[in-house]
């Protein structure tokens, strides 16, 4: 063969595999920020669990914060709410769920956050239109931590 037979072959083959190619990177940085996002939630629902565990003073049977400050403590790492949230929209969109209960001598503290992305089609209505409505809910963050209260 010519090579001038062939010389808008490889713009073709470039022009076929760039979607492709743009999918495969938008999927990978998506997954990282999720996984990011999960790690943060993580950790800071660890951490708060951790501070209410060993309130000095703290009455075992009662927990003497709101769901307001344990919402901040999640989301800022303070109780007044100061700071850079360590999510986005984080004091907004958090759900304690359920509340943070204290049994016996253990606390627990259980979070979820919504991660959608604003302006696309949640990942969840997508794939409710794939398999009629029986899917997963996959783009909610869930994270929950059981710490033993301070002797």
């Amino acid at each position: 063969m010519s090579i001038f037979k062939q010389k808008g072959a490889s713009t073709v083959e470039f022009a076929i595999m760039l979607p492709l190619l743009l999918l495969l990177v938008v999927l990978v940085s998506e997954f990282g920020i999720r996984f990011y996002q999960l790690n943060a939630l993580t950790k800071s629902v660890q951490d708060a669990a951790h501070y209410l565990s060993d309130v000095p003073g703290h009455p075992y049977p009662d927990i003497a914060l709101t769901n307001a400050e344990v919402k901040k403590l999640v989301c800022f790492g303070k109780i007044d709410g100061s700071g850079a949230e360590i999510l986005t929209d984080c004091n907004t969109n958090l759900v304690l769920d359920p509340p943070p209960t204290a049994a016996s001598n253990h606390i627990t503290v259980s979070a979820k956050y919504p991660s959608a992305l604003p302006g696309l089609p949640s990942l969840n209505a997508i794939m409710n239109l794939v398999t009629g409505g029986s899917a997963p809910d996959i783009m909610t963050l869930q994270a929950t931590s059981v710490m033993r209260f301070a002797q």
